[in-house]
């Protein structure tokens, strides 16, 4: 059974040309993701022993989706083909390379059901992977049943926040269902304005702080150019990016969640026990792989392999 476990949302992402707000695209290309299919087809390209689970529709996308994953190293034999609903589609525009707007059209990722879950393969799982966006539909049963299967096996279970407010009736309802979803990770992984909207704060200390006092066991927090910020109780601080060609930064934060899980699942210790060059190494590599998705347009097309993340550290090391 795979040794790394994700589970959510695959889509079909819509582009507008790059440069173009929404409103004044005039042509769409459509790409496959959702970030945590990105996540597995990061982790596939690396080389990991990965498993997806998800829903998209009987459909042309949907096929596509699933032989994405596939052609990437991706077990899917839990990514199921709905016979009713849609595959779910996203709009996205970049009217700069670093902002995205987002717009989410309902479909079968959001279907997924506790009957779905194959309960010995997320249980024999080291590490174990989810996001919001399953929180806001009738996907969320099954999503925080996954979770907490996979906390009560004692692994490593890593939630993006990876905040969507459209697809959210009522903000606050968002907040308390990640609140909720967050008591079974062992790592967050978030941005600086989803930090802010958790814990009320643009101190990364404090903020990561708050959150480290629900019992997670390591808190990041992506700060794009900037690199990452990390905090595990004992030991904090901030890890720099590569200086690379920014295109586009959408499957960024998907490739970062990848390469840290992948780095993760090379562990024979808890969090908690990890000194700081261990940890500032594991989050240089989550990085290196950020960065390179950026360098290309769309998102699980520009993920990388292992080789280029293993190029692009060995510049780091030799500048």
């Amino acid at each position: 059974m795979p040794k790394i476990v994700g589970l959510g949302e695959a889509l079909i992402d819509l582009f507008a040309e790059p440069g173009t707000p929404l409103k004044e695209a005039e042509s769409l290309k459509p790409s496959p993701g959702g970030a945590p299919a990105n996540v597995a087809v990061t982790l596939g390209r690396l080389g990991a022993d990965v498993g997806f689970i998800g829903r998209v529709g009987n459909d042309e996308f949907g096929k596509l989706l699933q032989e994405s994953l596939q052609l990437a190293g991706v077990d899917i034999t839990h990514f199921q083909a709905d016979p009713v609903a849609p595959t779910m589609l996203a709009v996205v525009a970049s009217p700069r390379p670093t902002e995205q707007h987002f717009a989410l059209y309902h479909g079968a990722a959001e279907k997924l059901s506790v009957d779905d879950l194959p309960k010995n393969v997320i249980e024999s799982a080291q590490v174990f992977y989810f996001g919001s966006v399953s929180l806001a539909n009738q996907s969320r049963e099954a999503t925080l049943k996954a979770a907490q299967w996979a906390k009560d096996a004692k692994h490593h279970v890593v939630f993006d926040v990876n905040l969507r407010p459209a697809v959210w009736a009522d903000l606050d309802e968002a907040k308390r269902w990640i609140k909720s979803a967050s008591k079974f990770a062992t790592v967050i992984k978030m941005n600086e304005s989803e930090l802010r909207f958790l814990t009320g704060t643009n101190d990364l200390q404090q903020g990561c702080s708050a959150l480290l006092e629900q019992n997670i066991q390591l808190c990041c927090v992506s700060l794009g150019g900037d690199g990452a910020y990390f905090d595990n109780h004992q030991v904090r601080g901030t890890v720099p990016v590569a200086d690379v060609a920014v295109v586009d930064t959408t499957g960024s934060g998907d490739a970062f969640v990848g390469g840290f899980c992948f780095q993760l699942s090379r562990l024979s210790q808890s969090i908690a026990e990890l000194d700081e060059a261990t940890l500032r190494s594991m989050i240089q590599f989550a990085n290196a792989c950020g960065g390179l998705a950026a360098t290309k347009l769309g998102a699980m097309s520009a993920l990388p392999d292992l080789a280029s993340v293993e190029a692009l550290i060995q510049t780091i090391s030799d500048s």
